[in-house]
C-alpha cells in the first residue's frame, strides 16, 4: 500500500469539510441580512419578475422576511412572504440532510413531493398577485 495514499482524507472528511464551509457561508449570509435591512437599501438585487413582468414571484419578499425573522418579528416576516416562513423548517431540514449526507425521508424526496411543491408554488404565485382580499395580503407589504 502506498503510504501517501493512506494519509489522504476519505469521503467522510470531505463531507465534514463541505458541511463546515457551507455552514460558514450560510451564517455569513444570514449575518449580512441581519445587519443590512433589505427594505431600506438598494444594495440587494431587485426581483426580475417584479421589474420586468410586474408580478410577485414566490420568492418576492424572502430577504425582507428573513431580516424580520432574524430580528424576532414573526408577524412581519409572514407579511413579507408567508410561504417561506411556513416552508422554512422543511427547507432547513432538507438542507441539513443534504449537507450531512444523510438520506431524507421518502416523502420529501419522491417525485410526488416535487410535483406537490411545484403546484403549491404556482398556486401561491397566482393567489398573491390577485388584487382582492384576502389574497392581496399574500403580496409583500
Amino acid at each position: 500500500m502506498d503510504p501517501q495514499a493512506a494519509s489522504l482524507p476519505g469521503p467522510e472528511a470531505h463531507a465534514r469539510w463541505r458541511a463546515r464551509v457551507l455552514g460558514l457561508l450560510f451564517v455569513s449570509g444570514l449575518l449580512v441580512v441581519y445587519l443590512v435591512d433589505p427594505a431600506t437599501t438598494d444594495w440587494y438585487p431587485v426581483c426580475p419578475s417584479r421589474v420586468f413582468l410586474k408580478f410577485y414571484c414566490p420568492g418576492c419578499g424572502t430577504l425582507r422576511a428573513t431580516h424580520r425573522l432574524l430580528h424576532g418579528d414573526l408577524v412581519g416576516a409572514l407579511a413579507m412572504n408567508s410561504l417561506m416562513v411556513v416552508a422554512l423548517p422543511f427547507l432547513l431540514y432538507g438542507s441539513w440532510t443534504s449537507i450531512s449526507g444523510r438520506p431524507g425521508p421518502a416523502w420529501m424526496t419522491s417525485s410526488r413531493a416535487g410535483w406537490g411543491i411545484l403546484a403549491v408554488l404556482l398556486a401561491y404565485t397566482l393567489l398573491r398577485n390577485l388584487p382582492w382580499e384576502p389574497f392581496a395580503r399574500l403580496a409583500p407589504h
